[in-house]
């Protein structure tokens, strides 16, 4: 994959929206769809957690808003802005210029439904990637439901082969499970709901380990996460730098109101790995 240029269209656009095409949709488990971006303008994307998707309508020809005045977005008379949502960038292969976002087929939602209809030609808006890293330590705790599967896929990917640590998913049922690369020593569990698997329970009994720098990585359903914050850094100590927790969503709640509301229950945690990875990019300039 080439470089980026001064001249690429998505520099223009409102938060440098780039238009990628799908390439090819997977069904990777009964309920978690992979859908495959490409094209011209990912050259020179850069790799990080989190995407925002740009959502183009059912109907008729998307139109992309521009930057406007104050970093406003800009667009035509009488166009919407597209609906937005943001997801985990799964994969990133710079070889052959490919992205992969996976998504949980819930029978409900925008970007669920746009990916239910997706097929190889469509065009979609994403916008980053960006978003805080796992910080490196010497035990890991990561800790997620069946949303935060993809993210954690590609954490696991990335953690050194010696990493060591306890990895919690908990999914629907066992249909749910996928295969992934974990190094040899971090301890992978699946919970599956429907024989009883409790992700917040399952974290609290697990073994903690002694003298050792812990990171925790959290991501789940909004009261899962307070009550895991909770526990990593009232009973367990952690403090800021130490441990991630992020709510992925809320039950009775949509993400446009969730975010407006509660701020998907991001804490301090969250914002100080955001100003710490502003700050490394700044110095390494």
């Amino acid at each position: 994959m080439s470089q980026a240029s001064n001249d690429d269209p998505w520099r223009a656009r409102y938060r440098n929206i780039r238009v990628l095409d799908v390439l090819r949709v997977t069904r990777v488990t009964p309920m978690m769809q992979r859908v495959t971006l490409g094209g011209d303008e990912i050259r020179g994307i850069k790799d990080a957690p989190n995407i925002k998707l740009m959502l183009p309508p059912r109907e008729g020809a998307p139109v992309w808003p521009l930057k406007g005045e104050n970093g406003k977005p800009l667009l035509p008379p009488g166009q919407s802005m597209p609906i937005s949502r943001t997801y985990s960038l799964r994969r990133l292969d710079r070889d052959s210029g490919e992205i992969d976002v996976d998504f949980v087929m819930h029978g409900e939602g925008a970007a669920s439904t746009w990916a239910e209809h997706a097929r190889p030609g469509d065009k979609i808006g994403v916008g980053g990637p960006m978003g805080p890293e796992v910080r490196p330590a010497d035990w890991y705790l990561i800790a997620g439901d069946h949303t935060a599967l993809p993210a954690i896929s590609r954490i696991l990917g990335q953690l050194a082969p010696d990493a060591r640590g306890s990895v919690f998913i908990e999914v629907p049922n066992a249909g749910e499970r996928q295969e992934l690369s974990i190094p040899p020593s971090m301890e992978l569990h699946w919970l599956y709901t429907d024989e009883g698997g409790d992700l917040e329970r399952s974290v609290r009994a697990a073994p903690w380990p002694d003298g050792k720098k812990v990171y925790a990585w959290l991501a789940a359903e909004s009261t899962t996460v307070r009550s895991l914050r909770s526990y990593v850094s009232q009973e367990r100590g952690l403090g800021r730098g130490e441990f991630l927790a992020i709510g992925y969503w809320r039950r009775g709640m949509s993400e446009p109101e969730y975010h407006e509301k509660l701020d998907h229950d991001r804490g301090e945690d969250f914002y100080e790995a955001i100003r710490d990875e502003l700050q490394h990019a700044h110095d390494h300039r």
